[in-house]
């Protein structure tokens, strides 16, 4: 009888460790993949590559910290690793570079996109509380994503504003540039390029330009930390 509790306790103690595990590993897997979605987002809006070594090296300690808590082969996970040290690579090579693309196709896209830009902030403030980055390089990685996060709607009304003004819908266009003007003017960001912006929109509500000048909607890397919001 007491040799038979003994089992069913150890049974029970067995399947509680069991769970507990599982559930830690859903965890990390959650947040994985919601640090992925981020990586993406930063690669395809800010282009700098130290920024996005850091969110990838930290991806790498949670998928460790999943490989960590299992008690079996785990090949899906050795791969993802893999994966993980691969893109590292990629990022330390001088030759590799970004393709930058602000323009989204919806508000929903612009919307989503600025919150995991967010969301990138937030990750890198943990990230300087706890000495694993600078707080100069907080401040300048802060700076870049605040930029991309204003360019994002600004380039994709911008860019809405041109389909329209392609079918001759002048009306909807200008109402579109008139959107991309305003978060010019709301945003404090101290870029210069953010003055140039408000001008040549104003030159193309003017019919005085048809399209913005390259050098004004390519990515910026200017350091420049007296930004109080996004």
């Amino acid at each position: 009888m007491i040799v038979g509790l003994i089992i069913v306790s150890l049974i029970h103690e067995k399947q509680k460790k069991e769970q507990l595990r599982r559930q830690q590993q859903r965890r990390l897997r959650v947040q994985i993949e919601e640090l992925n979605e981020v990586l993406t987002c930063v690669e395809q809006t800010v282009g700098d590559k130290n920024l996005a070594k850091k969110i990838n090296e930290l991806i790498f300690g949670l998928l460790q910290a999943m490989r960590n808590l299992e008690n079996k082969p785990a090949p899906y996970i050795d791969a993802a690793l893999q994966k993980l040290i691969h893109h590292n690579m990629e990022l330390e090579n001088p030759q590799h570079q970004f393709r930058i693309r602000y323009e989204r196709e919806s508000d929903a896209q612009i919307d989503k996109t600025q919150q995991q830009l967010v969301e990138a902030v937030k990750i890198l403030s943990n990230l300087t509380s706890q000495g694993r980055i600078s707080e100069a390089e907080f401040d300048s990685f802060q700076n870049q994503l605040r930029w991309a996060h204003l360019m994002v709607a600004v380039m994709s009304f911008v860019a809405q504003g041109d389909k329209c003004l392609a079918i001759s819908d002048r009306v909807t266009a200008q109402a579109f540039y008139q959107r991309a003007l305003h978060q010019l003017m709301e945003s404090p960001h101290p870029n210069p390029k953010r003055l140039g912006l408000i001008r040549e929109i104003n030159e193309m509500l003017e019919g005085n330009r048809v399209r913005l000048s390259a050098d004004l909607t390519s990515p910026s890397t200017e350091l420049n930390t007296d930004v109080d919001s996004i």
